[in-house]
């Protein structure tokens, strides 16, 4: 029988309870795992000089950082992703009265983690199944933009074609990339669909890479009319959820 060891299965033990809750306290986690305060003290203090964890000095609650995130792009994100941005992003489809969209990357697509529908508040969670090319979305474009290795991503994107507008010159995408990751912000002028428009904003890591995209999206005529007050509260979102992950 393999050797176990106590230590790290505490310390995980510690980390699944971010599965359910965005804050944890010393006391919370005594109630939760049954740990004493000695041993708790000891898992955190480690989790905090690591970089997965730090005590936020207001509240005195204990909040994962980004690292964890970081770690888990090369895993299924959209669990957390949902976990932690639910409440912002519902926030800001009430605010907009327009559809909201959290997307992540996998490779050279991207695909929704969450879903807002302004009539029905209710979050859809979509498979990975349903993947559009990074050339084609506001979302796709933020998150080749900021993925860390946009010149390789625009190398190797399949130029996919959905209207007349969508965008399958790479030259002008890697044009198109250099005013996104400026602005910090995307647009889908009727390249997915004719007659939608979308505009998306980046969650960032402190490396400066996307976690995810947020995006608002709705008929032209209507989102037009609508940018100068979207944009701003899209933006506010993005920097509320990236204080989420920090």
């Amino acid at each position: 029988m393999a050797e176990r060891n106590s230590s790290l299965e505490k310390a995980l033990k510690v980390l699944d309870l971010y599965q359910s809750q965005s804050r944890l306290t010393l006391t919370s986690i005594a109630q939760q795992t049954g740990l004493s305060n000695a041993a708790i003290s000891r898992i955190l203090n480690s989790l905090e000089e690591m970089k997965y964890i730090y005590k936020d000095k207001i509240d005195g609650g204990y909040y994962l950082t980004d690292r964890v995130f970081t770690l888990s792009r090369n895993t299924n994100i959209q669990k957390q992703i949902v976990n932690m941005l639910d409440e912002p992003v519902a926030r800001l489809c009430r605010k907009c009265g327009l559809a909201v969209t959290v997307s992540v990357r996998e490779g050279l697509k991207s695909y929704i983690a969450i879903r807002k529908n302004p009539y029905t508040g209710v979050a859809v969670v979509v498979s990975s199944e349903e993947m559009m090319s990074l050339n084609l979305t506001a979302a796709g474009k933020v998150l080749t933009a900021f993925s860390g290795e946009s010149d390789k991503l625009t190398e190797e994107i399949d130029y996919v074609r959905l209207t007349h507008k969508s965008i399958v010159d790479k030259d002008e995408y890697k044009t198109l990339l250099e005013e996104v990751k400026e602005s910090r912000l995307a647009y889908d002028m009727e390249e997915v669909t004719e007659g939608l428009v979308c505009v998306a904003a980046p969650v960032l890591s402190t490396d400066g890479t996307a976690i995810c995209a947020i995006s608002v999206s709705g008929y032209k005529e209507r989102m037009v009319r609508s940018l100068y007050s979207v944009i701003p509260r899209l933006q506010d979102t993005a920097s509320e959820c990236e204080n989420l992950f920090r």
